[in-house]
Order: C-alpha cells, then sequence, then structure tokens
C-alpha cells in the first residue's frame, strides 16, 4: 500500500460524477452532437418520455427524450427503425451511465432487421399463410393445453396462474425452450415437435414476455413460422406486450396480446360453464312447460268449439287422458332428468381433479427434473448435475451423492 495518500483528496462517487457530467457539458460537439443509429428497446412511458438505444453493428447507446420534445415529433419511432437524432451526451450522476438526451429525431431510412422482418412478412402473406380461411377454430373446452416458452421466465407463470384461477381442472404441460438467442429459433420448433408428436394437449400457447425487437426475433424467423403454420394442434401466439407483433403473430390460429390473455382465451371458467349448463336446462324445462301449456289450450277450444260432429267422448276424452299423462310423467321425469345431469357434472369435475397433476402432487408425489428432462429411471440422472425436486408447494435444488438401482438394492 506504499505510495498512496491518506485518503483526504479522494473523490466520492457523486462528486466522481458530477465532475465526468460537467466535463462533457463543457465539450462543445457534445453538448448537440447528430448520431445516427438503429432504434432498440423503444418504450413510450405514460409520462410521455421516451426511452430507447440507438445501435449499429458494433455498439450501443442509451438515449432518453423528454416529452417537451418528443411533441415535435412527426412519426411513431419503432423497434428497427433507422433514425438520425441530435442530442446532448451526458451522464446520469445517480448511476453514471452515459446517455444521450435527445431534442429532435428524423427518421434516416430502415434498420437491418425491420427490412427482414418486411421481407418475410410479405413473403409468406404472398404464400396465404396468413389468410384467415386456414386457421382453425380454438377449443372451446380443452382438456390440457401445451405452452411452448421459457421454464423460468414471468410468462409460464402468468399462464399458470390465470389457468389455475379460471379452472383449476384444466391441464397444463410445458414444452420448455430458448426465448432469446441465436438458438432459441430451432429450439422453439423442437418444443413444438414434442407436444404435437406426443398428442399432449388441445391447443398450444407459444410465446414469452416482452423485450426489444432482438429481444423477441426468434418469434420472427421463418422456421418458427413454418412450424406454427404445420402444426396438426391449434397454436395461440402470445410474445411481448400488446403493442409488439411478430410473424408468429400472423400464422398463428390466434394471437394474444400477452401470455397471460392466452390463458384467458383458451381457458374457460368453471364456474361460467356450471351456470351456463344450469340455465340451459333450466330453458330447456321451460319451452316443455310451455308447449305443453299450448297443446292444453288448443285442445280445450277444440273441445269447446260448437262445430264438432263426433261425440265428444270419442274424439276429446282420450286426447285429454293421454295429455293429462304425459304432463304427469313429463313432470316427474323433468327433476330427475335435472338431478341425474347435475350429477354427472359433479363426477367430470371430480375426475378432471383427479387427473389433476397438482393433485397428484398433492397426495405426496414430486417431479424430479435435471436441467430441461424430467428424470423418470435412477439410471438416467447424471451424477455430475443438482436434481430439481418440484413439491406441490415448492421446489428443491439438490446434489446427487449416490444412484443406486432397484438390483443392486435386491
Amino acid at each position: 500500500m506504499t505510495g498512496w495518500g491518506t485518503g483526504a483528496g479522494a473523490l466520492s462517487v457523486s462528486e466522481l460524477n458530477e465532475y465526468a457530467r460537467k466535463l462533457l457539458a463543457g465539450d462543445p460537439l457534445l453538448r448537440a452532437v447528430e448520431v445516427s443509429g438503429e432504434i432498440s428497446g423503444y418504450k413510450h412511458h405514460y409520462s410521455g418520455h421516451r426511452y430507447f438505444s440507438l445501435k449499429d453493428e458494433n455498439a450501443r447507446v442509451q438515449c432518453v427524450m423528454f416529452r417537451q420534445h418528443a411533441m415535435g415529433l412527426d412519426f411513431q419511432p419503432s423497434d428497427g427503425m433507422r433514425v438520425t437524432v441530435r442530442a446532448a451526451a451526458s451522464i446520469y450522476p445517480q448511476n453514471g451511465s452515459f446517455q444521450l438526451y435527445v431534442t429532435a429525431m428524423r427518421q434516416s431510412g430502415q434498420g437491418d432487421l425491420y427490412v427482414r422482418f418486411e421481407k418475410l412478412k410479405q413473403k409468406l402473406m404472398a404464400e396465404g399463410l396468413f389468410d384467415p380461411a386456414r386457421k382453425r377454430e380454438i377449443p372451446a373446452f380443452p382438456r390440457v393445453i401445451g405452452v411452448v416458452t421459457s421454464q423460468t421466465g414471468a410468462a409460464i407463470r402468468d399462464i399458470i396462474h390465470v389457468a389455475r384461477r379460471r379452472n383449476p381442472n384444466v391441464g397444463i404441460v410445458v414444452s420448455p425452450c430458448l426465448v432469446q438467442g441465436t438458438e432459441a429459433a430451432p429450439d422453439i420448433v423442437r418444443a413444438m415437435d414434442r407436444l404435437n408428436r406426443a398428442k399432449a394437449c388441445d391447443v398450444m400457447l407459444v410465446g414469452r414476455g416482452g423485450g426489444s425487437i432482438e429481444d423477441l426475433w426468434a418469434f420472427n424467423e421463418e422456421i418458427v413460422a413454418r412450424a406454427i403454420a404445420a402444426s396438426p394442434i391449434p397454436v395461440v401466439s402470445c410474445v411481448g406486450h400488446e403493442v409488439d407483433f411478430t410473424i408468429s403473430d400472423f400464422v398463428a390460429d390466434l394471437r394474444a396480446p400477452t401470455p397471460s390473455a392466452a390463458a384467458e382465451l383458451t381457458v374457460p371458467r368453471l364456474d361460467q360453464m356450471k351456470a351456463d349448463l344450469n340455465g340451459m336446462m333450466s330453458r330447456l324445462a321451460g319451452a316443455l312447460n310451455s308447449a305443453q301449456r299450448l297443446r292444453r289450450l288448443a285442445l280445450e277450444r277444440l273441445s269447446a268449439s260448437a262445430t264438432l260432429t263426433m261425440p265428444r267422448r270419442v274424439l276429446i276424452e282420450p286426447r285429454r287422458t293421454q295429455l293429462e299423462m304425459l304432463d304427469r310423467r313429463m313432470n316427474s321425469a323433468m327433476p330427475v332428468r335435472l338431478e341425474r345431469c347435475r350429477r354427472r357434472l359433479d363426477a367430470l369435475d371430480a375426475s378432471l381433479r383427479a387427473l389433476n397433476p397438482a393433485s397428484v402432487m398433492d397426495r405426496g408425489y414430486a417431479v424430479v427434473r435435471q436441467g430441461a428432462h424430467i428424470l423418470q429411471r435412477a439410471s438416467a440422472a447424471d451424477r455430475n448435475l443438482p436434481v430439481h425436486i418440484r413439491f406441490s408447494d415448492g421446489e428443491l435444488l439438490a446434489d446427487i451423492t449416490d444412484i443406486t438401482a432397484k438390483d443392486e438394492r435386491a
């Protein structure tokens, strides 16, 4: 430590950041610099401020455009757009980050990703992959929904939470995959293929949470779009936030603005299903009663008619007796039929609850996973990797100290 002073002359972090800010402010070039680049991670804050990055092939810089300057824009900026900005370069003192404070912006062409997006969009549109006529109906009452997304992201948590709240009897099968990076697109295709080959679900949700155009780019790849179009199982695309659109959204059978909205659209509410069934049975009973009343009135009018030429006992009495008998049979059978329907609905409800994987776990069972794979045999485990043990109320991370096969225990 020789050569160091007493520390009395050392700068605080705040003093250092302020010193750097003043240096930048004193540079005439950086006080009003023009910078060209491609917009990424564009956010329009509710306050009116705009936050984004400008990037080129090798670097990026954070930018902010305050509301009073953004009001002068004559176009709507978006990810992938190439622009030129006039800005002041400075340091944000609270965290020491270098950023541009933009005062003006003009378009200077389309970014590379935007051009790729539009080119693929036009190609697939010409092939008819966006045609509404080829899109399939989403099942109204799915027994199992499949989810293709990251197993650690917020999207899967949101989907499970919404689906369980609406109908805990609907099964959820997750086919995990990467959702960002150069390997994400083929991994998404493999995850979809697993669900299709196993015929594991009635409808498939494919997506992830929000992000920049680079973060969402896997869902703009041609192999993902063609996999969605070729899927035997109907596909709901749920990528990003409501303002985000990807190629997957155009190809899918249904586009949901968010992963949570996808669960809302595909999982019907159990209480509403029961209410609808009870309502239909009540309307059916009312319609039958109304029909009986109309027939009774018609018979009474016929009975009172003075134009009858046949004796009353021959024409009227047998029909009256038959009508009264049918009336009694209907009145006694309707409550039995309604009760039978309610018991069947309750039995189906109980069966669905018994088949729910979460119910099995509540009885003391657990799911053991190593990496992206579920372990079904002890011999399949790699003793050098940790295992995730999932219970109904949480998950454990454990190391393997020994593997004992059945024949060894014997």
